[in-house]
């Protein structure tokens, strides 16, 4: 009786530890996602499936809106992703092809190649650049209206994480060389330059570009002051390690999903852990966890996660 009181307070504080249980949950894919990204408000989907392609969801209603592949009747699999911060565009890209889409009518505008395979990007509010993270150990300012590079933005490893802001001013890249770098996309500039522990998985920057967060694999993650360069708040390390992140829309917090299935809300001033959620896996004999792929705040108090199982999980 011992050993079974025992085994059973084990696994209660083992859940307990992982976080909370998600309030809500939508099954987007059923055999799991190449990619997915939210929207900044946390109410649309961009998802590439492994077996349906792409397409794009209205999560509250459940709705798939548009399927996004670039060839006609022919799935993609579509390997990176992004959705503008007004919800008006998004694009989609698989090795080397980008395509620009309308995000209001399903609409695709332009497709362009890139100059190398593409590890991820992110889309200004116009929908006339993308910023790409490269495998030829580069990021790339890409003019997705008109075709073309604006500005080369050198690694020395393959580019694995980018953010910008919306207007097209700050951006964040990260590699496999372990260098976190700050850029000034008017001029193409490299304004600050970090050195982590290992490969960099995630990468976020606030609104303004006040803000800097970047996670290496199993090791260092930080917040820095991007007007100083300055250290903010040194992130202990998390199960797994850092997939995604967010900033609020104030810069005030920011939200994390890991390779673990969990999703964490820091104080950003201080890197005071405020909650941790923990996402169910699809099938607990294959795996306990899912890898996080996106995060997004929906209001003060609610969130939204997507795993690479396809579900998507509301969080409060």
């Amino acid at each position: 009786m011992k050993h079974l009181i025992f085994l059973l307070s084990f696994i209660f504080l083992t859940a307990c530890t992982q976080g909370d249980a998600p309030s809500k949950q939508w099954e987007m894919a059923v055999r799991g996602a190449y990619s997915a990204q939210l929207s900044k408000d946390g109410k649309h989907l961009l998802l590439g499936s492994v077996h349906h392609g792409g397409s794009f969801w209205q999560i509250d209603k459940f709705e798939r809106l548009y399927n996004w592949n670039h060839e006609a009747e022919k799935l993609t699999g579509v390997l990176a992703g992004a959705i503008s911060d007004n919800g008006l565009y998004a694009s989609t890209a698989d090795h080397r092809k980008i395509v620009l889409w309308s995000a209001k009518t399903g609409e695709a505008f332009w497709l362009w190649e890139a100059p190398a395979d593409i590890r991820d990007m992110d889309l200004s509010d116009d929908g006339q650049f993308a910023l790409l993270g490269l495998e030829s150990y580069e990021g790339a300012l890409f003019d997705i209206k008109n075709g073309g590079v604006k500005y080369r933005l050198s690694h020395d490893g393959i580019v694995q994480a980018v953010d910008m802001t919306a207007d097209i001013t700050w951006a964040i890249t990260g590699g496999d060389d372990s260098l976190v770098k700050i850029w000034d996309l008017t001029t193409g500039k490299e304004v600050h330059k970090w050195q982590l522990n290992n490969q960099i998985k995630a990468v976020a920057i606030s609104k303004g570009g006040q803000y800097g967060f970047a996670a290496s694999h199993r090791g260092l993650s930080h917040i820095w002051d991007l007007t100083s360069g300055s250290i903010v708040a040194d992130l202990p390390k998390s199960r797994g390690h850092f997939q995604s992140a967010r900033f609020s829309e104030n810069g005030r917090e920011l939200l994390t999903g890991n390779s673990a299935g969990q999703v964490q809300l820091w104080e950003v001033k201080t890197g005071m852990l405020k909650r941790t959620w923990h996402l169910s896996p699809r099938n607990t004999w294959v795996s306990k966890n899912t890898q996080v792929l996106d995060v997004a705040f929906i209001s003060t108090y609610h969130f939204r996660a997507v795993g690479a199982n396809g579900i998507v999980y509301h969080l409060e």
